[in-house]
């Protein structure tokens, strides 16, 4: 969350920050579903969240697996703590590899989107982290779902993490000072893009405290430099 600085001007709140939209890497904080685990402690599912700890090829109880070898589709799907506009994921394949045949998005309405399916390039015999990339998404992410083919190949499939690649949206809060409306002003500065909307307050009464420059219309890549202008009334 971007933290806004202010400075008072007459009976005005004034907020101006130039800032780069900037990608953001997670690695999965929750487990949302799965076909099947092969236990609830060692190659669980839970054994997908968090940061890689397998670093070496082979079975390993730290990785999630399936509860049968060579059953055909399995699935996983894994929940990040900050919903993204997604530009793809990294899969950390420790053991069987080349395995992963489909991958969707799920965003904040829960909806799936398919992003990727095809084959699965990674070498044998090798830890691989396959990176499977695509446009950036019109939505939030909050979810990725992988499925693979357990058939492939005669051994098990294991996968230590799956991280998300994505752009942080651009939002934010202040502290709810302002009168129930206010003017947003953003602007693509390497673009020289700009759009401008009223915000509001939940309620008819209640205080300004809530910004998005993506609602109010911004596009915008990584790398770009946006500036953010929100005026209003203090209240009493």
């Amino acid at each position: 969350m971007k933290k806004l600085p202010f400075r008072f001007i007459f009976s005005t709140l004034f907020l101006a920050l130039p800032i780069s939209s900037h990608a953001l890497d997670q690695w999965a904080s929750s487990v949302i579903s799965f076909s099947s685990q092969f236990s609830t402690t060692s190659w669980s599912a839970k054994q997908a969240l968090k940061a890689s700890n397998v670093n070496a090829y082979g079975d390993n109880s730290l990785a999630w697996t399936t509860s049968t070898q060579d059953a055909g589709e399995e699935f996983i799907t894994l929940g990040y703590k900050t919903p993204v506009y997604a530009t793809g994921v990294t899969i950390r394949e420790t053991y069987g590899n080349g395995f992963v045949t489909r991958v969707d998005a799920i965003d904040t309405a829960n909806v799936p989107h398919k992003v990727w399916s095809g084959t699965d390039t990674s070498a044998p015999g090798q830890i691989n982290d396959f990176l499977v990339s695509w446009p950036s998404t019109p939505y939030l992410v909050k979810a990725v779902k992988i499925t693979l083919n357990t058939a492939l190949q005669s051994s098990w499939e294991e996968i230590d993490s799956v991280k998300l690649h994505g752009i942080e949206p651009l939002s934010g809060s202040i502290a709810p000072r302002l009168e129930h409306t206010a003017k947003l002003e953003c602007t693509n500065v390497t673009t020289s893009k700009k759009v401008s909307a009223t915000i509001k307050g939940r309620g008819q009464t209640a205080p300004v405290s809530q910004w998005d420059c993506e609602k109010a219309g911004l596009k915008f890549s990584v790398g770009d430099t946006v500036s953010i202008q929100i005026t209003g009334n203090i209240a009493p």
